[in-house]
């Protein structure tokens, strides 16, 4: 393909990414929620516990031929927990990714992975974009790297953002109950068995990303070392009260905060604990932020619940809507990672 990396920059931590780079991410932030907050983690840009450890980590940038002008950006990147996704964020308004642009650049990307020294074509077990950005790599990857796509994605979802002018703040009257909702709170050191408990179950949702308990307790650890997941407690009568329902919020960016999981175990379901909590945590965290974003299913029930607290483009064919897919690879032929 010749001519095409001539189009990619690279960029790791030795390298650093350029200030151009960063303003078109910070233009993008809701967009860019996977990969901004991470790299700003990366680079010493936010105090973070443990401290990432960067190797192997690197960010590929297209532009458009001929021209400075960013439109899309490749995050190949990792946590404590394992390697993500390969993430692809555009910057340019999706009405714009015309099939030739989608085309010619996603060639570029998959061509500079391959020619990328010591990458392994098995570390892209799965690519997390937007809908026609995700299938159009896909497609691509499949031909230059010979390893074939899942057919159902693991991820078919909606990216809705939350703002002071669309929160609704008015709580819905609890059903009436024996049992005492007590008031949300961040979580404390005490909760780390119950969050625990709960990240497992959350992540075996989710196939094929799921947890040991040995790692759900080191999430659960890392989300309250750096106060990053709150809770909301029932309390039966005559009983103790217990974690009904968690909200964690690991990704945070200049002026966008974004709820990377929402969880309440069978137990507790149809109490309104997650819209409680959901709230809750919207309204702490649009006192600092300018808005809070989150993924949801597009079949996920929860999308009512975040409709309520003012989560906007979850109605069916709402022009808010933006479309994201992650798409798994021959689950044989890769080596699966974590997100």
């Amino acid at each position: 393909m010749p001519g095409l990396i001539s189009s990619i920059q690279r960029y790791d931590v030795s390298t650093g990414i350029p200030n151009f780079v960063w303003a078109a991410l910070l233009a993008n932030a809701a967009r860019a929620n996977l990969i901004l907050p991470h790299a700003e983690k990366v680079f010493g840009h936010q105090r973070f516990t443990p401290k990432i450890v960067a190797t192997g980590q690197f960010w590929l940038v297209y532009s458009k031929p001929g021209t400075s002008e960013i439109h899309f950006i490749l995050a190949c990147s990792e946590g404590s927990l394992g390697k993500y996704p390969l993430y692809i964020v555009p910057t340019v308004p999706i009405a714009d990714l015309t099939p030739e642009r989608l085309q010619s650049s996603m060639e570029a990307l998959c061509s500079a992975l391959l020619n990328e020294p010591g990458f392994k074509r098995e570390r892209v077990f799965s690519v997390f974009s937007v809908e026609k950005v995700a299938e159009t790599f896909v497609l691509e990857w499949e031909k230059v790297a010979k390893i074939n796509r899942i057919k159902e994605p693991y991820y078919n979802a909606i990216l809705s953002v939350c703002t002071e002018s669309t929160l609704v703040r008015q709580q819905r009257a609890p059903r009436p109950s024996d049992d005492v909702i007590l008031e949300p709170r961040l979580a404390a050191k005490q909760d780390a068995d119950q969050i625990a408990v709960l990240c497992h179950e959350f992540a075996a949702t989710s196939p094929p990303f799921i947890l040991s308990f040995e790692k759900a307790h080191e999430e659960a650890r890392i989300m309250i070392e750096n106060k990053q997941v709150w809770v909301l407690e029932i309390q039966k009568r005559h009983g103790e009260p217990e974690i009904a329902t968690i909200v964690a919020v690991t990704r945070k960016s200049e002026g966008v905060a974004t709820i990377s999981k929402v969880y309440t175990p069978e137990k507790w379901r149809g109490r309104g604990g997650a819209e409680r909590l959901v709230r809750h945590v919207c309204i702490e965290l649009l006192e600092k932020y300018k808005q809070v974003a989150l993924y949801v299913g597009v079949d996920n029930s929860a999308k009512v619940v975040y409709d309520r607290v003012g989560f906007s483009g979850l109605s069916e064919g709402s022009l808010l809507s933006e479309r994201w897919l992650e798409i798994g690879f021959d689950q044989d032929k890769v080596e699966l990672g974590h997100w």
